[in-house]
């Protein structure tokens, strides 16, 4: 092999190399900046000037407005309590409290963060509208049945994660700092 034929091998290697290295980067869903608090993960600067390079450019490449930082905070599970993978096929307990905020929603989305189609046509619940005990405590059934009481669909049988947004809090700036039980634990309840 002459030296230009070495080159142009060289150059094709590196320029595969980079745009694969670019594209998992993009694809794994925040590797720096990102925070894990049990079974949720958030990235405390997403909406901020002071996102990592990486952020910005998978916001940029979905389209999402993140919140910025005195707005609220988005958390995301791919895993329930026990770092096990969500599995469209069980069913899941979502519950019994979140972190202070004016106003939170937990929704179901594909592996891409678009909502799940569902005959129920629910994609999430609010703050708002829940059934709740007398204490405040709430529970959500994760499910691809219907469950009585508060329940959302996780619609066709396909990977799925849960999404809780946390709008006006006053832990927006100290999202490490929360302790894993003030968040809403996901528990698997049986897989048919």
């Amino acid at each position: 092999m002459n030296g230009l034929t070495k080159a142009s091998l060289a150059t094709a290697a590196g320029l595969v190399l980079g745009l694969w290295s670019a594209e998992a980067s993009l694809n794994s869903e925040g590797i720096f900046d990102v925070e894990r608090i049990g079974a949720w993960r958030v990235s405390p600067r997403a909406g901020t000037p002071d996102a990592d390079p990486y952020t910005r450019a998978g916001l940029e490449r979905s389209g999402e407005i993140p919140l910025a930082l005195g707005e609220g905070l988005r958390f995301i599970a791919h895993v329930d309590d026990k770092g096990r993978a969500l599995d469209a096929a069980c069913r899941y307990q979502v519950g019994v409290r979140t972190p202070p905020a004016r106003y939170w929603t937990l929704s179901v989305v594909d592996r891409k963060g678009f909502p799940i189609e569902n005959p129920a046509q629910r994609y999430g619940f609010r703050s708002s509208e829940l059934l709740r005990a007398a204490n405040g405590d709430f529970r959500i059934a994760v499910a691809a049945a219907v469950q009585p009481g508060n329940w959302l669909p996780i619609g066709r049988r396909q990977s799925f994660a849960l999404v809780l947004r946390l709008y006006d809090s006053p832990i927006s700036a100290t999202a490490g700092g929360i302790n894993p039980r003030a968040l809403p634990s996901i528990i698997l309840e049986g897989c048919p």
